[in-house]
């Protein structure tokens, strides 16, 4: 995905959106798809840990068929867009809307980026690199071209 026009650092991009199903929904059609279709699947899990939300009990976004241009955003382990989990319902930690926002300024035309590991700022500005990991049986190789590439998107 690419905007026509440059981006300042902290402009807002767009949001994630789709279709909010549960994970076992989320876990139903992927099995169903195989590894070979690409997936617009986004969990909702940011407070699972915090707000004592169990696996059973989060939602997840498809955006396959009823998604945004943000689906088409690719990774990168730096990337130039950050998400923040952005909230209109205070009693509700298990829905709530993901937003784009440049991280850094952008120019016109430049593919826009993320991290899907969707790391803290803090662990950002720290800029240690994560230790190399060895890669589990389904684990995912980054294409991203970074310098400081992980290796992996998922060990």
């Amino acid at each position: 995905m690419r905007c026509r026009k440059d981006l300042r650092e902290g402009e807002f991009v767009d949001t994630y959106r789709g279709e909010v199903i549960t994970d076992e929904e989320a876990t139903r059609r992927e099995e169903n798809a195989g590894k070979s279709k690409a997936s617009y699947l986004y969990s909702l899990d940011k407070f699972a840990e915090t707000e004592g939300i169990s696996q059973e009990e989060i939602y997840v976004v498809d955006g396959e068929f009823m998604g945004g241009p943000t689906k088409f955003m690719n990774h990168s382990c730096e990337p130039n867009c950050r998400q923040y989990t952005v909230s209109y319902n205070k009693h509700d930690a298990k829905i709530y809307d993901i937003a784009f926002f440049a991280c850094r300024d952008i120019p016109a035309m430049e593919e826009l980026t993320f991290d899907y590991l969707d790391k803290d700022e803090e662990d950002e500005k720290d800029g240690d690199q994560e230790p190399e990991q060895q890669p589990g049986e389904d684990a995912v190789p980054c294409l991203c071209g970074a310098k400081k590439c992980r290796k992996w998107l998922w060990t």
